[in-house]
C-alpha cells in the first residue's frame, strides 16, 4: 500500500506501485473450498472440514504496509511499535493496523481506518495499490 496518492511521487515509488498492482494472490482456502462445493465434488476429507466450519472461522484484521518516499529519495516503510502494556504482542514493532469492525466494507477499509487511529494517517492520503495474501497468526 502506498501514502502517496498516483497524482505524485517519484517515478521509482509509481513504477514499485504498477508492479505491485500486478500482483495477484493465490486463492484462499475458503475460496478453494467454495469452488470444490460449488461443483459438488464431495470426498470425506472436505465433508470432515464442511462439517467442522467453526474451527476454519477466524478473527480477520489488516494492516497497513506504507510505503512512501525519504527525504533522500529512497523507499521507506512505516512501522509502530506497540505499547508495553498490551495483552497481546506488547512492546514489538509492527505494521499499523488491527481487526475488523462491523462498518469496514473489506480489508482496505480496515487497514486505512486503523492506520488513522493509530498514527493520524488520513485515509484519503492513502492508494491502496494491492491487498496480499492473508497470513494466519494465532
Amino acid at each position: 500500500m502506498d501514502c502517496s496518492n498516483s497524482n505524485g511521487g517519484s517515478k521509482r515509488l509509481l513504477d514499485l506501485a504498477q508492479r505491485l498492482r500486478l500482483y495477484k494472490p493465490p486463492l484462499l482456502p475458503e475460496d478453494i473450498l467454495d469452488g470444490v462445493m460449488e461443483e459438488k465434488v464431495v470426498s470425506e476429507s472436505i465433508t470432515s472440514i464442511a462439517q467442522n466450519t467453526e474451527e476454519l472461522r477466524y478473527k480477520r484484521a489488516a494492516v497497513l504496509i506504507c510505503i512512501f518516499e525519504g527525504d533522500a529519495g529512497d523507499l521507506r516503510v512505516l512501522l509502530t511499535k506497540r505499547s508495553s502494556k498490551l495483552s497481546t504482542y506488547s512492546g514489538e514493532v509492527a505494521l499499523p493496523g488491527g481487526k475488523a469492525e462491523e462498518g469496514d466494507k473489506d480489508d482496505k477499509d480496515t487497514a486505512k481506518r486503523e492506520a488513522m487511529e493509530e498514527i493520524g494517517l488520513d485515509p484519503e492520503l492513502v492508494d491502496v495499490v494491492t491487498v496480499l495474501e492473508p497470513f494466519f497468526s494465532k
